[in-house]
């Protein structure tokens, strides 16, 4: 039972089958609205309470135990989202707050406060505190039973202070643990599931500080040839399934590839299990196959090719051993035709236009219900029941494999319930120990796309329309498109003023909200390869090869010492500034590629892991190791400086081609100088410390380069900066 104490006694409170709201903002007058009050006929009002204003509802305004009840607030006339509740609902078109009242029938709860972490020696002591709620009728607990890691608690771990039980863990290891609470009561009523995972390492992990990689599995790394299951004829190889799986991406973990390059955050293409055969492309008559992970036909099975949910397990164990979070690709959007919920509750999906192929059927005009093919049925997340369905999955994945959260797939086009009601239920099962299950959303708009829902909420520009996921309540943050349209393309071939870059990274530091945490990122699965971009590779937008045209072949790899020169400044920019950096597989050595299918083209490896290669692309040239070398000099530096990635930005000079900016940290003397030197010549100047960087607070007696050559002196509360030409540098200071 995972302890000895009489949870049966009556020393635990009963839970209440009412629900409070409360509005703490100012206002003269605040009123509820809702499909329960049959919206502004009979509005309730609520009182006044200490400094805001509340309510409490019950059956008798009309709500029913159990159901999402759609409502807004009035606010001295205005009607707003509750900005404090996490659940929303659709009435008609129109997004709402939505309020679920306990049924109270229902069982017990028991809920949890942040689990106390204690690090010494290479070992950690837990504190775990539970807070039980009988049911409304009071009937009392019959068993609690409390695991570890799947182990039972021992008895003398828990001991009852007042209200609360209190389990005391002691000498755990470092890593991921979690400890299962799960009850019943004398009718046989179980409390909801609640998992509490948390870390035990020497720092707290900090998201500001993560850099981000993403693997396309079937393309990164075969650890299993017997698993091989390509589709052949009429699939051309570069659309087919080429033999990556997840014994590969452990055997590259153990090896220590990732931590070599800093990297500590893992996003894995989607494991779910795909569909077999081939289907034409949306935008050429060529035939594809679902190596990439986007078309599921199981909402928990992860597909056999990549070697199924043992070693999906292992990946995540091989990770997390080495302190590495683990991302899945949660597909939130469409299915495949083949699905097994397609296949059983048709009703949950809409199979109407294809986005930006039928008429009136534009990607922005109809967003939410438009399919991105026509063998790729939308989920429609207003059917309660396929809500409930898809959140459960999402647990599931949390729950069995330990994962550390998602990216989340297409979030402009899923319905805004599928972010907030799904973090509600992450909330409830997995975050009342303090460790949030992290989630980083895909809204590809550019700087100037704007949206209008005709109810009310509106996005100016592409700013506003990111932010409007994140939040408490719903994403921790999301991949930057607006900032990678903007500079992506001029970082890579230098045709991007340095002053035109310096405006374009403080837009989105003034531009978004602070609190979120957002991804930023040169390269990625659905743009052509950084290196082909960087060298002016004439067939960097090609697909396929179609001889007699510009695409009569494909980018190559670059040979010019030039192109790695730009990828080495392009990087430097990427993982000093604001924000989670994100490496693209492949991009690290400048692997060429031009557009989708071609992007994707099988890692390269050589060296010791030259057994996982599924190509015969050959060794890696001089350059290319020297690039990955200085990704990763970047990447420890970031990693063991916090300065650079927490550190408030604070630009010192921006011209055409020289850049540089500091990174403020929290403490005396915690700061680090970022330069980049793109001019013909070596620079020897004075970095002036005026306007903005007037506030640096230098206190150090020296800076060091530790990533990159040069010289940064400092005398007299000023800078000046030596530095070769087409060179970059990082800084941090030494000493007071």
């Amino acid at each position: 039972m995972g302890s000895g104490i009489d949870w049966t006694s009556g020393q635990w409170p009963q839970r209440d089958c009412d629900v409070t709201l409360r509005y703490d903002g100012p206002a003269n007058e605040v009123v509820i609205a809702g499909d329960f009050t049959s919206w502004a006929d009979s509005p309730l009002p609520l009182q006044r309470d200490g400094g805001g204003f509340s309510i409490t509802l019950s059956e008798a305004q009309g709500l029913t135990p159990g159901q999402i009840h759609p409502y807004k607030l009035i606010v001295d006339g205005n009607w707003t989202l509750d900005p404090e509740e996490r659940l929303r609902k659709y009435d008609g078109d129109c997004v709402n707050s939505g309020v679920r009242l306990p049924a109270c029938e229902a069982g017990p709860e028991i809920y949890a406060d942040p689990v106390e972490i204690t690090w010494r020696d290479g070992v950690g002591d837990a504190t775990v505190t539970l807070r039980p709620h009988l049911a409304a009728d009071g009937v009392g607990l019959d068993t609690v039973i409390l695991t570890l890691d799947g182990a039972a608690i021992e008895a003398e771990a828990v001991r009852v202070v007042g209200g609360e039980a209190i389990i005391t863990l002691r000498d755990l290891p470092a890593g991921r643990h979690s400890v299962a609470v799960r009850g019943v009561d004398a009718e046989g009523r179980a409390a909801p599931a609640l998992d509490l995972p948390f870390w035990i390492e020497a720092e707290p992990f900090d998201w500001r500080s993560a850099t981000m990689y993403m693997v396309m599995i079937d393309r990164f790394a075969n650890g299993d040839d017997s698993i091989d299951d390509p589709v052949g004829a009429p699939v051309a190889y570069p659309a087919d399934w080429h033999g990556g799986d997840l014994w590969g991406v452990a055997e590259v973990i153990e090896s220590g590839y990732f931590q070599d390059l800093g990297v500590d955050t893992l996003w894995l293409s989607p494991t779910n299990t795909q569909t077999s055969g081939h289907f034409q492309g949306r935008d050429d008559q060529r035939q594809y196959a679902a190596y990439h992970g986007y078309w599921p036909i199981e909402g928990r099975g992860v597909d056999p090719r990549f070697g199924g949910d043992e070693a999906l397990h292992a990946v995540v164990a091989a990770a997390h051993a080495q302190g590495i979070r683990v991302l899945l690709d949660l597909i939130n959007n469409q299915v495949h035709e083949t699905h097994e919920y397609f296949q059983s509750n048709p009703e949950w999906f809409r199979t109407g236009c294809v986005c930006g192929v039928d008429p009136g059927c534009g990607w922005s005009e109809r967003p939410l219900d438009c399919l991105f093919a026509g063998y790729l049925p939308d989920i429609n997340w207003r059917q309660p029941q396929a809500e409930a369905r898809f959140i459960d999955d999402a647990l599931y994945w949390v729950d069995t494999f330990g994962v550390d959260g998602f990216r989340v797939d297409a979030v402009k086009h899923v319905e805004t319930t599928s972010i907030y009601n799904l973090r509600a239920a992450l909330t409830q099962r997995f975050e009342q120990g303090g460790t949030r299950v992290v989630m980083f959303g895909e809204t590809a708009v550019g700087e100037n796309d704007a949206y209008n829902d005709g109810c009310g909420v509106t996005y100016q520009n592409g700013y506003e329309w990111i932010d409007a996921y994140t939040g408490e309540h719903a994403l921790d943050g999301q991949f930057d498109f607006p900032t990678h349209h903007r500079m992506q393309h001029g970082v890579l071939t230098g045709s991007l003023a340095y002053s035109d870059l310096e405006r374009v990274i403080a837009d989105a530091e003034a531009r978004y909200d602070p609190e979120g945490v957002h991804v930023r990122f040169l390269g990625s699965h659905d743009k052509t390869r950084m290196a082909s971009q960087a060298a002016l590779d004439a067939s960097a937008g090609c697909r396929w090869v179609e001889p007699g045209g510009v695409c009569g072949s494909l980018p190559a790899t670059p040979v010019d010492a030039s192109v790695f020169q730009r990828l080495r400044l392009a990087f430097t920019v990427l993982m000093t500034t604001p924000g989670i950096p994100l490496i693209y597989y492949g991009d690290e050595i400048a692997m060429p590629g031009g557009n989708d299918p071609d992007n994707r083209r099988d890692m390269i490896w050589g060296d010791a892991l030259a057994e996982l290669d599924m190509s015969d692309a050959g060794n890696l040239s001089a350059l290319q190791r020297e690039l990955r070398a200085w990704l990763a000099a970047l990447g420890q530096a970031r990693r063991a400086h916090p300065a650079l990635s927490r550190g408030r930005r604070i630009p010192i000079l921006a011209t055409s081609t020289l850049y540089a900016f500091a990174r403020q940290g929290d403490g005396p003397g915690e700061v680090a100088v970022v330069v980049l030197n793109r001019g013909p010549a070596q620079v020897d100047t004075p970095l002036i410390l005026e306007g903005a960087a007037s506030g640096l607070e230098l206190g150090v007696a020296a800076f060091d380069p530790v990533v990159g050559e040069g010289q940064l002196q400092v005398g007299d509360g000023q800078l000046r900066l030596t530095l070769g030409a087409g060179q970059s540098s990082v800084f941090m200071g030494r000493g007071q």
